[in-house]
């Protein structure tokens, strides 16, 4: 017999390398998938700019802050595992997440902060995770010098004190770096975006219905920055069809989405379009995300820092012929599962592009 799963808790933890049992145990349809069906495979970088792991020469300790990386080009944040997973396996080649360094510095002052009892952060069970605000590992991608992230923290999982922000916080004033970029899976909005498309934000924007709703912010809009000339002819097909050929649904060669009307929607709630618009997420933008307009918010105090908000489509519009929420929400959580990671790829193609021709 199947056990039941939490969507919420399959997004945020599902380890498409080493999945867990709950997800084991659930049924999923592609938790089953052999290894190098459901991960990505190595890109065709060009030479000359191909991330180049940067490993210490020591392993820092966990409560070690990152003034380390004082000076460091650029730092790109992820959010979810199966983000991590090919943020490392592209960035960090040869350094799998698993060896990525912990970052617990200064946790205690976190630790009051994170109040939601489904935080990964508070989760005992895992040793990896618990009071965990993130992991990091340093990269090169040609003379620029990279800081990787996978945030332990979670706008909508960690409660009302948004801890989030000041992780965000801690990770800018250290670092210092030229550009942060924001990256990840997202929801498509409307029948147009794809399953594997990638939204380069012009603009992120919050749609607070729920625990955030009464805040001043619950509709605020943040301006990213114009994009280095170059960035999108960089996205070359040879890159980005590697792992889309992986995705059935998906367009063989992603589409880029960019400019003024490519909007990132940032919810305090997970959410998906449907055909129904159950979350009334149609016409607000072209993705939904849990983080990336709290990134612009934080990032508007440090205004000669230039960052950007990227974005793949893990899931499409999802069909909902019966208004069935509950099971157009299994259909999402299978192609998560399936192509989570996969899709992730071009996300980060794209943010490696915003580097390297910011860094020529």
């Amino acid at each position: 017999m199947t056990q039941k799963y939490d969507i919420e808790d399959l997004i945020l933890n599902y380890d498409p390398e080493n999945p867990q049992e709950r997800f084991l145990s659930a049924g999923l349809e592609g938790v089953a998938y052999a290894a190098g069906e459901r991960l990505p495979g190595p890109v065709p970088w060009p030479e000359k700019t191909a991330p180049v792991a940067a490993p210490l020469s020591t392993i820092p300790a966990e409560d070690e802050d990152l003034t380390k990386f004082n000076g460091y080009d650029a730092v790109i944040m992820t959010w979810t595992v199966a983000e991590a997973v090919t943020l490392a396996t592209l960035m960090s080649p040869g350094y799998s997440l698993s060896q990525w360094y912990q970052y617990r510095h200064n946790v205690n002052e976190y630790i009051p902060l994170v109040t939601g009892a489904n935080a990964p952060f508070n989760d005992r069970k895992s040793e990896r995770y618990y009071h965990s605000l993130g992991l990091y590992f340093p990269c090169r991608v040609g003379g620029a010098r990279v800081l990787l992230i996978k945030s332990g923290l979670h706008l909508d999982k960690d409660g009302e004190n948004l801890p989030i922000s000041l992780l965000i916080k801690d990770v800018i004033e250290a670092v210092r770096p030229t550009l942060f970029i924001t990256t990840g899976t997202g929801g498509g909005i409307g029948t147009d975006v794809f399953l594997g498309d990638v939204v380069i934000a012009g603009k992120t924007r919050f749609y607070c219905t729920k625990q955030f709703r009464n805040e001043p912010w619950k509709s605020a809009s943040y301006d990213t920055s114009p994009l280095p000339p170059g960035t999108l002819s960089a996205i070359t097909p040879s890159l980005t069809k590697v792992n889309a050929a992986k995705i059935e649904g998906g367009r063989l060669i992603p589409e880029i989405w960019s400019g003024g009307e490519a909007v990132i929607v940032t919810t305090d709630f997970f959410g998906f379009d449907d055909s129904t618009n159950f979350y009334g997420l149609q016409g607000r933008g072209r993705t939904c995300d849990m983080g990336d307009a709290m990134v612009g918010q934080v990032l508007q105090q440090y205004p000669k820092i230039k960052w950007y908000a990227i974005r793949n489509a893990s899931d499409p519009q999802i069909p909902n012929p019966s208004g069935n929420i509950h099971e157009a929400e299994k259909v999402s959580a299978e192609i998560y599962v399936k192509y989570g990671a996969l899709t992730t790829a071009a996300s980060v193609i794209a943010s490696w592009a915003v580097i390297t021709t910011a860094f020529p």
